[in-house]
């Protein structure tokens, strides 16, 4: 291209990156978001993601509406982009043409986040962002109220990318980059329980430009920061020193695959102790609630697949075990480079410097891979290069360097998952743990330091029950391993490993006086061949340290246009959850599925079922006012049972054994009238809830109730009651 042209070309790409940066702020005038700003959520398994279409920055919230406080979720809020999505991506080349300057640069670097290069805008959409689920949410109705529930993807079973795989959502997107590199990326996600606890992000790179492109680094960074949990909400953590510190901080980072004889390419980050903090608060234990564990799992990235060359048919396209190349963490790396021959510190830290300056023992020839920092011999995480006190750290990985002809391509494969021994085991281990009861898990491969390296260092001060929970949580590290097997499994077998069963097409909870009917429907489940049944799970209250337990269970033979089922078993009043999954079970032989899951059973998913509303089972109704009870009384809103049941969510007093049809009258003791209540339910049940609000919406305050009950037919009684608040 002669000089001339360059400037023609310099003037074009500069109108082109103005026009994005103006379309990727500015809505359509007819009210449609344009591609660039359009965004797609991943609701399915243990790690929810929201994804933006140009691999910009965004902000995703979970914790209101379904947010199910039974299932490990951890939920990345997008405020960082990061490699959770496919994004968080750094792309360098060397001596590149500089259009917008019109001249070469020794050094050039792409980011989504706009913070190396912010005039260059982010990405630029290709090919829009598209969402496919194979099922949807089912049809629910709750005590006759339908369940407003809206699909997060497009509901397709017949989706072209679903009839060959057994993934069940796929979000894609394409974007060029100023660099002429344009990214595709693909995000798939499984909801069958062995493989649910990660997404794996298939990302292709194509030079789309008329230049051979040098040096070309593709450096991708997660953090387990600016996450959300669907564990640690209800009832509310302290945030008090001594129970509580920012998830995401004070973490160690740990690069398995470095050196000869490592089996898979797995980076996995989980807690350290706070330094700040007095004792050893690993695992973030809160105290003041018998010590349960916030922070027990882990966040990993498994390389899958990294393309040793650049190919122009993939049938060339070979995996390297090398790559990543580099590796690294922290947060604060280097300003300076005197000895860095391009002078640039981003492309110093990207290509390897600065892990080579701080080198992992043993690690391959002609790799850098910076020292692990739980293997550094220290105590304080934030005292490894690079680590910021109180500060959260990303885990950095980089491929190449590749020499990029125009029209070659790079394919880089990786599952990034959520694991460890979970919130449940958390609650067990932490009560253990501040009770000194805690035994040391089993079979494990140190005696001293368990999962963790041999030369871990525990915090100065640990006791011994303190290292018991430590090693507890260490033992997560071997369902990392477990789960990225899995997920390289995945990949090696086309992404066709057993499917999981659909969840109910729809389902029905209702509360009588003489229990909970249940009803569902799921033809298609079982109209496969391995159909096994189904389960229904069931809890008291939406407390975070209350677990579903199974109160229905069967096999294969259980097949119908409709169940229905009756659950007398309950506690009336209280506030009982239920969710329903169907179950298939992978053949004994099954050549797609990995060893350690034929013979096993495998359900619909949680996620896919919200039991978003609460039964409450009510009283059958009868005629003998003497008989009306009033629950409880007292009423103590700190009463602990009121937890435990689901009654403090409410703040209700319940009046049992009612007449079908009555009005309730409630009046302090000086006789004044606070609420009237007509009773009068549609099922004939014997109990009405009160919320203890007048009737102008006023909360009542402590003291002594007289509630007067009258039939149609002018009988009445009345009882007192007292509330303490």
């Amino acid at each position: 291209m002669n000089r001339i042209n360059n400037k023609l070309f310099g003037i074009l790409i500069k109108v082109s990156v103005l026009m994005a940066l103006i379309f990727s702020i500015a809505p359509n005038i007819k009210g449609q978001t344009q591609p660039e700003l359009q965004t797609a959520t991943m609701r399915l398994g243990h790690l929810w993601l929201g994804v933006s279409a140009n691999g910009y920055r965004s902000s995703f919230e979970y914790l209101s509406g379904y947010f199910p406080n039974d299932y490990d979720i951890m939920a990345n809020r997008g405020q960082y982009a990061e490699g959770y999505t496919g994004a968080g991506v750094v792309l360098t080349a060397t001596n590149w043409f500089n259009p917008l300057v019109d001249s070469v640069q020794p050094v050039a670097m792409y980011s989504y986040t706009n913070s190396l290069y912010p005039a260059w805008g982010a990405g630029k959409v290709l090919v829009p962002i598209t969402s496919y689920l194979r099922f949807g949410y089912p049809d629910q109705t709750v005590n006759f109220n339908k369940v407003p529930l809206n699909d997060f993807a497009t509901v397709d079973p017949n989706y072209s990318e679903f009839q060959n795989h057994t993934f069940d959502q796929i979000v894609q997107v394409t974007d060029s980059t100023i660099l002429g590199i344009n990214v595709s990326r693909k995000l798939m996600v499984w909801s069958q329980n062995f493989n649910d606890d990660y997404v794996i992000a298939d990302l292709m790179f194509t030079n789309a430009s008329k230049d051979t492109l040098d040096s070309v680094y593709v450096n991708i960074n997660v953090s387990k920061d600016n996450l959300e949990y669907s564990n640690g909400n209800n009832p509310a953590i302290s945030t008090s020193s001594s129970d509580y510190f920012k998830l995401g901080s004070n973490d160690w980072q740990h690069y398995y695959g470095g050196k000869p004889g490592d089996s898979l390419r797995v980076f996995y980050e989980y807690s350290a102790d706070d330094p700040q903090k007095p004792g050893d608060n690993m695992g973030s234990p809160a105290v003041t609630q018998d010590g349960r564990l916030l922070d027990p799992n882990m966040t990993y990235m498994a390389i899958l697949h990294a393309s040793k060359e650049p190919f122009s048919d993939p049938s060339q396209d070979v995996d390297d075990p090398l790559q990543p190349k580099i590796t690294y963490s922290g947060r604060n790396f280097p300003k300076t480079t005197s000895n860095d021959v391009y002078n640039n510190a981003n492309f110093y830290v990207v290509r390897g410097g600065f892990s080579e300056d701080n080198p992992m023992p043993g690690a391959y020839p002609g790799t850098y891979h910076e020292q692990n920092s739980d293997e550094f011999g220290y105590a304080d995480n934030s005292l490894v290069p690079a680590n910021v006190p109180e500060s959260a750290s990303y885990r950095y990985v980089s491929f190449g360097p590749y020499k990029m002809y125009p029209g070659q391509k790079v394919h880089i494969v990786y599952a990034n998952g959520y694991t460890g021994i979970g919130f449940k085991t958390g609650q067990e281990i932490g009560k253990e743990w501040l009770d000194g009861t805690l035994q040391n898990p089993p079979n494990m491969p140190n005696p001293n330091t368990g999962w963790l390296p041999a030369n871990f260092q525990f915090p100065s001060g640990a006791t011994e029950m303190d290292k018991r929970k430590d090693r507890w949580i260490s033992m997560g590290i071997d369902s990392v391993m477990l789960s990225a097997y899995r997920a390289q499994w995945n990949y090696d077998h086309n992404y066709d490993i057993p499917q999981a069963p659909p969840p109910p097409t729809t389902a029905t909870v209702t509360g009588y006086g003489d229990g909970v009917q249940i009803e569902w429907s799921d033809p298609n489940a079982e109209a496969m061949s391995n159909f096994a049944g189904y389960r229904i799970m069931s809890r008291i209250s939406n407390a975070d340290t209350i677990w579903y337990q199974p109160i229905y269970d069967s096999d294969g033979s259980d097949k119908g246009v409709t169940h229905s089922i009756k659950f007398k078993n309950v506690l009336f009043g209280a506030q009982y959850y239920f969710y329903i999954q169907a179950k298939a079970k992978i053949a004994d032989n099954d050549p797609n599925a990995d060893p350690t899951t034929r013979g096993k059973i495998i359900y619909s998913s949680r996620t896919l079922y919200p039991d978003v509303d609460q039964v409450q089972p009510p009283h059958f109704s009868q005629n003998d006012l003497s008989k009306i009870r009033i629950v409880p009384n007292p009423y103590n809103i700190k009463d602990p049972l009121l937890i435990t049941y689901g009654f403090a969510n409410q703040r209700n007093i319940t009046f049992y054994n009612l007449p079908p049809v009555c009005t309730i009258k409630i009046y302090t003791e000086n006789g004044d009238l606070v609420q009237t209540i007509q009773h009068n339910n549609p099922l004939g049940t014997g109990s009405e809830p009160w919320d203890m609000l007048t009737s102008s919406q006023q909360v009542i305050n402590s003291g002594v109730y007289i509630a007067v009950f009258t039939k149609p037919d002018g009988e009445l009684s009345y009882q007192k009651f007292i509330v303490v608040r």
